[in-house]
């Protein structure tokens, strides 16, 4: 028996109905106030554990914008949805006698499951909290509202075969291993069915540690003496005559409540209580305390089935736990993180458990399989900011796309909570346009943009991925002039998938009678020629932007050649081997190479077609379209980006620049970038 999917209507900040599918293991992922924390309270309405946790009241009615309390909204509802893959095994489980008869097909061909339903009613009878009547029910029917006689009252004891255990994201281990009722110590603990030789025993071990205390020599014995006498000359009532000290007394409740837990270590004979462990410590004890009282109850049943006469144990486990953790990684090292993801997710293969995570920690989220995300978002619906829960959607048709996206995903989990994201194709655009950004007076962590290097290849995915998450986002690429599918290609490339994707460019293209393959078919001109320009101006209509005439490092160059030069040690720079009128072999620099020389020039030029070949790459142009100029900064292009490291190539720059020098040669196209980002972030 497993929770398959929940609807939430008009709870706090919900208020159109939601539907979440669950998984064995389902992460809620979310800026802060999106509603994470309200799916587990909407879940602790039905079946928590706790009578007080279930209870409805005024505050957890939605809300409208300009309305008052109870106002408009009169009514809230939770459901739940079950399913049973036991059904499919040759020995049934213990869930399916219990709900047999609420059981309800939609059709012949798919299998059984349950419904239960909570319906809550607010009427403003002038109290504070107005009057609120509460029902939950079976429903017997697949219609989203079904008629009276289709729902059943749902008994309490019925419910409770059902439990929401819910983990704060402060935990408190030292809560749960006291005596107070409803502990998961006492609760396990109490419920032992001890026998009489066992009561006997322990009852006389007690009282003979009470005779050895209390011998005729003790010092405790003389206090007590004294306690005694004058006891005696204050009160004479012979039903409380005798005042006596005593350990402990010989009822077993009052023994077992002395039971705690201690930590020894191996180095010395010193013990620890739990409130002696750090903050991480507690939070991974609280889930391995989760865990053993699951595992316990997995032995609770198992015995039941074996001595149901004479059990080991009072306690009747629940049929099913649902394990509800807000924010796990909480106080814990992130090498940590991945040990608790793999315990949560064997948990959930148990038959007795279900774990509902939330975290907005990127950290956490990487270490998740993106299909077992929920990603919520507060959005504004008819003028009302409600919370929107998405499923993550990758490709399903293109097993290598799914790879790769997937990996990305999780690689750039922060991109779940950006307001804005910004697609690059690499580490450079990573570096470059946070500081460009900033220099801008559009600081990207404090605006919560953004910068994930996964455009380029498969970006028609990641497109889809953050057009379902409602999240905006900005495309940088680079042109490629004279590169094998650069150019004209990278034109018709984003065109088709923004045909695909984006109903307003499809109308425009069709309107303008494109022809795809004529575009894909045009050779390569110079980024300044007029029709290159038309396309730039069109498709940054649609946040779409190039770094020209190759990529971002090139654009770099381009603008701040000097500067990446005085990055040079002396000796540094591209060089080549060549022989002189002499016959002698030289090398020279290209920053002491005299082009007045013959010899040196035709090095020059050896350098220049070199560096053109390995910049353009194979299947590529022959530089045609590149200015003289462009061409000879290839050589430093291949000297810089080809044989070192772009990034840092990139942060040396950087480190030897001040923000005046940097502003004054900024390339338009970031510029450009920051105003669109700006204009993108103020409609969100």
């Amino acid at each position: 028996m497993k929770l398959s999917k929940m609807s939430i209507h008009n709870f706090r900040s919900f208020g159109e109905k939601e539907t979440i599918n669950i998984n064995e293991q389902t992460v809620l992922i979310g800026n802060n106030s999106s509603g994470k924390t309200t799916v587990l309270q909407a879940l602790s309405k039905l079946f928590s554990d706790k009578q007080s946790e279930r209870i409805i009241r005024k505050r957890d009615f939605h809300l409208p914008k300009d309305a008052n309390p109870g106002e408009n909204c009169k009514s809230l509802c939770i459901e739940t949805y079950f399913e049973f893959d036991e059904l499919e095994t040759d020995s049934y489980g213990s869930a399916i006698p219990i709900f047999f008869e609420h059981f309800i097909i939609s059709n012949e061909n798919e299998k059984p499951f349950l419904r239960i339903r909570l319906e809550s009613f607010w009427e403003d009878d002038g109290t504070v909290e107005g009057s609120i009547d509460t029902q939950i029910y079976y429903v017997l029917s697949t219609e989203d509202s079904p008629k009276e006689e289709h729902m059943h009252h749902a008994s309490r004891r019925e419910l409770d075969k059902i439990r929401l255990l819910y983990v704060p994201a402060s935990r408190n281990p030292e809560k749960e291993l006291g005596n107070s009722s409803g502990s998961m110590l006492s609760r396990m603990v109490n419920s032992i069915n001890w026998t009489e030789e066992e009561i006997d025993s322990i009852r006389n071990q007690i009282e003979s540690l009470n005779n050895t205390f209390l011998s005729k020599d003790s010092a405790l014995t003389n206090i007590n003496n004294e306690i005694q006498k004058s006891w005696g000359q204050y009160h004479k009532d012979d039903r409380f005559s005798i005042a006596a000290l005593t350990i402990n007394s010989t009822e077993m409740s009052s023994a077992l409540g002395q039971i705690n837990l201690k930590f020894s270590p191996a180095t010395t004979e010193e013990s620890f209580a739990v409130t002696d462990l750090g903050d991480g410590l507690r939070s991974i004890f609280y889930f391995s305390l989760v865990n053993s009282m699951l595992n316990i109850e997995s032995l609770i049943t198992e015995d039941i089935s074996k001595n149901y006469d004479n059990p080991r144990f009072k306690l009747i486990p629940p049929v099913l736990t649902i394990l509800a953790i807000e924010e796990p990684e909480n106080h814990i090292a992130p090498h940590h993180i991945g040990k608790l993801i793999k315990r949560f997710n064997q948990l959930s293969q148990n038959n007795n458990a279900q774990v509902i995570l939330t975290s907005h920690s990127p950290s956490m989220i990487k270490r998740i399989d993106p299909k077992n995300l929920r990603y919520l978002r507060v959005a504004n619906i008819n003028e009302q900011n409600q919370t929107r829960v998405l499923e993550i959607r990758l490709p399903q048709n293109n097993k290598e796309a799914y790879k790769y996206v997937k990996g990305a995903v999780q690689a750039y989990p922060e991109l779940y909570f950006a307001k804005l994201v910004i697609l690059g194709e690499g580490d450079s655009e990573e570096l470059l346009l946070p500081k460009f950004f900033d220099l801008l007076d559009r600081e990207v962590d404090s605006s919560q943009i953004s910068v994930v290097p996964l455009g380029g290849r498969h970006i028609n995915y990641f497109w889809e991925l953050l057009n379902s998450l409602r999240i905006p986002h900005i495309t940088l690429l680079d042109f490629d002039n004279e590169r094998y599918g650069g150019g004209w290609g990278r034109i018709k490339y984003i065109s088709q998938n923004l045909y695909e994707k984006n109903d307003e460019f499809k109308t425009w293209f069709d309107t303008k009678k494109i022809d795809l393959d004529d575009i894909g078919s045009r050779t390569f001109e110079s980024i300044d020629s007029e029709r290159l320009k038309n396309w730039f101006n069109e498709l940054k209509k649609y946040n779409v932007f190039f770094s020209t005439p190759l990529d971002i490092d090139y654009l770099m160059l381009q603008h701040y050649q000097k500067y990446y030069l005085k990055n040079l040690s002396n000796g540094e720079g591209p060089s080549v081997l060549y022989t002189d009128k002499n016959g002698t072999n030289r090398r020279i620099n290209l920053l002491t190479l005299d082009k007045s020389n013959c010899f040196e020039l035709q090095c020059f030029e050896k350098l220049k077609n070199d560096a053109l070949k390995a910049t353009l790459k194979e299947k590529s142009g022959t530089g045609d379209t590149f200015t003289d100029e462009e061409r000879e900064l290839m050589i430093w292009y291949k000297y810089f980006f080809l044989g070192r490291s772009k990034p840092t190539t990139h942060m040396q720059f950087l480190s030897n620049l001040s923000d005046e020098e940097l502003k004054k040669e900024i390339p338009s196209v970031f510029a450009d970038i920051v105003t669109c980002a700006e204009e993108l972030l103020g409609e969100n």
